[in-house]
């Protein structure tokens, strides 16, 4: 049965996913309601993304010097934090953090819609739901997450920077020559592929989840706490999945 249920949820996803794919000729039109998406997940998240990304380099910072302090000289702490928040804790740890805010609060946002009937009225005034409402959140999920992830390493960089200097005596140059030491474009392009996928995930397990919602306030926090729990899955698991291929 769970087995059953599992594979009959897989394909509805599916099934909307290519709903949602086919709508996208309508994006240029629809322009004006990706970018206020956009504005929503982008600017209202970014001073939690810069305190958590601050945050993140200085740990990263902590736990390169303690692993390896005796074994590689400090020089080279600047090389080990960049390499880590581009490939890993910038676009991952990022998009979990989005999938806990942006994530439930589009599944509540449609499950209440899908409460008092906004839905329905939508469809019987001939305005396509996943048009207007699905397609936006996705494309700007898209948009928003990429720029998102790219602050947020920078900010990462900047907080490691600051532990090292503060903390260990390292020199700004010492930590700036340690970044370009093994820096790779490649592992840029593997971060915003990342950053791009992910963002995809996170705005439809919103959308899903608020479309699954059952009735009255429970209804409403279930779906919430199943965008939240089955993006931050498939982010992880995706994560698992372009590392492998793209190294």
């Amino acid at each position: 049965m769970a087995r059953a249920a599992f594979l009959e949820n897989s394909g509805r996803a599916a099934r909307l996913w290519l709903a949602i794919l086919r709508r996208l000729p309508y994006a240029p039109r629809d322009a004006r309601l990706v970018v206020e998406q956009v504005m929503r997940m982008g600017v209202t998240s970014l001073p939690l993304v810069i305190v958590i990304s601050l945050f993140i380099g200085a740990v990263t910072a902590v736990q390169v010097h303690y692993q390896f302090h005796g074994l590689i000289p400090d020089n080279y702490l600047g090389t080990a934090v960049s390499k880590f928040v581009i490939i890993e804790s910038g676009p991952v740890l990022t998009a979990l953090v989005l999938a806990g805010r942006v994530g439930a609060a589009i599944a509540a946002e449609i499950a209440a819609m899908k409460e008092k009937e906004e839905l329905d009225a939508l469809s019987v005034l001939d305005l396509d739901p996943l048009r207007y409402l699905a397609l936006p959140r996705v494309l700007a999920g898209f948009i928003a997450l990429p720029l998102l992830v790219i602050l947020s390493c920078v900010f990462a960089l900047v907080g490691g920077w600051l532990l090292a200097r503060s903390s260990f005596g390292l020199t700004t140059e010492t930590y700036v020559q340690g970044m370009r030491f093994l820096f790779s474009g490649f592992d840029v392009i593997v971060c915003l592929i990342k950053s791009f996928v992910f963002g995809g995930v996170v705005t439809f397990a919103g959308f899903h989840a608020g479309l699954k919602a059952g009735p009255g306030a429970r209804g409403t926090g279930q779906a919430a706490m199943n965008a939240v729990v089955s993006a931050s899955v498939w982010i992880l698991v995706l994560d698992f999945v372009i590392i492998f291929l793209m190294y």
